[in-house]
């Protein structure tokens, strides 16, 4: 949006002179000489009268608390299984897709201090036929403040579904993006697919259409994948797309939980949150005023 906020820890990190290792309030460990990061602006500019208050747009608060709500934010969702989508999920697989949409990532401390789990129940899933599981990954510390202090387990934890080895790969003309300098951007990061189901139109540029469109767009590094795709017959390829369709986003306010899970008996009153039911994060975070007892 153009405001700028002072960054203490990233100032450090990446210091021309003297980068520092750094730890974020929600524990991300910045190691300069071990990760390369991009150095803010507003680390450089000089406070003068001519740009009084510039770099000091936003308290690094404000960045802080968008770090916590973004780390521990849920996650994609599941919709209806079937075995149309078991056999895309083991064609993706067959014809090369995950070798770079790689299914599932493994992280070694988790720093979470909740998980969400949503998946198709068109018993409990109100609004959408999806219903969503809370757990909590922290142990509560009494610190003399109104409420605790969570500390998160930092067990391992395995991502599933979200479909990206998180490099770089070129995938052909048809990706490469030419910038306003006249240079090409011929690389981009494996798009995870997580979601994906619920985010047409798809490309880093959004100009295919539809998950069709998008697949047999690829080249490059994913040709193979790609013409072992279109040799497919028609039901493998739909096999495929309904895989894909089923991994979906879905709005918190209007899912069932077992934070708030509602009442699928009462659908004249369906209107109301505590009908239809939700996700109140608020709970776990114990925010006063937005459900924390």
């Amino acid at each position: 949006m153009g405001l700028q906020a002072p960054d203490p820890i990233l100032c450090a990190v990446t210091d021309p002179v003297n980068p520092q290792v750094m730890t974020s309030p929600s524990g991300f460990i910045y190691d300069p000489a071990v990760d390369e990061f991009e150095r803010p602006p507003v680390c450089d500019i000089n406070i003068d009268a001519d740009n009084d208050g510039v770099s000091n747009e936003i308290d690094a608060a404000v960045v802080d608390h968008m770090e916590f709500y973004l780390f521990n934010y849920f996650k994609p969702g599941r919709y209806k299984i079937t075995q149309e989508t078991r056999e895309g999920r083991r064609l993706m697989r067959d014809i090369g897709c995950t070798s770079c949409h790689t299914p599932n990532m493994t992280i070694q401390s988790d720093r979470r201090v909740a998980d969400v789990e949503t998946g198709y129940d068109p018993r409990q899933g109100i609004f959408n036929n999806l219903f969503a599981t809370a757990t909590t990954l922290f142990t509560a510390v009494d610190d003399g403040d109104a409420y605790p202090q969570l500390l998160p387990n930092k067990k391992k934890f395995t991502v599933r579904n979200f479909y990206s080895d998180l490099k770089r790969h070129d995938l052909g003309p048809a990706f490469h993006e030419r910038e306003f300098d006249g240079t090409v951007v011929k690389e981009f990061v494996t798009e995870p697919l997580w979601g994906v189901g619920s985010t047409p139109p798809y490309g880093h540029d959004g100009r295919s259409i539809n998950l069709d469109a998008v697949i047999v767009r690829h080249g490059g590094e994913a040709t193979e994948a790609r013409l072992a795709y279109q040799r497919l017959d028609r039901e493998g390829k739909r096999s495929i797309l309904a895989f894909l369709e089923s991994l979906v986003l879905f709005p918190p306010d209007d899912t069932a939980s077992n934070l708030n899970p509602g009442n699928p008996d009462d659908l004249t009153n369906i209107q109301s949150p505590d009908t239809h039911g939700s996700i109140k994060l608020p709970v776990l975070f114990q925010i006063p005023g937005e459900g924390a007892e």
